[in-house]
């Protein structure tokens, strides 16, 4: 990751106000159509990710971060590991 430099506080809470989508990337995973169709409530669908692995936290398409998921309260929650860019 590539440390991201920080603006002044002032400049950012220009924008505090705007809505930002945030979302958490587990993997993408391939399923033929049938598959697909097959799915129902109880349905489990396999990842191949371990317990405990980092996942990017985008916001707007744009990578921010990679986090832990964490149980708090009996939520699953991201705890932020890294701030910065990925490397491509």
């Amino acid at each position: 990751m590539i440390p991201l430099h920080e603006p002044p506080l002032d400049v950012l809470l220009n924008f505090a106000d705007i809505p930002a989508t945030v979302e958490a990337h587990f993997e993408e995973h391939m399923m033929d159509v049938d598959e697909v169709l097959a799915i129902r409530p109880a349905s489990v669908i396999s990842l191949n990710r371990a317990a405990g692995e980092t996942l990017s936290v985008y916001v707007g398409n744009v990578p921010l971060a990679s986090a832990e998921v964490i149980l708090l309260e009996d939520h699953l929650t991201l705890r932020i590991t890294q701030f910065g860019t990925f490397d491509s």
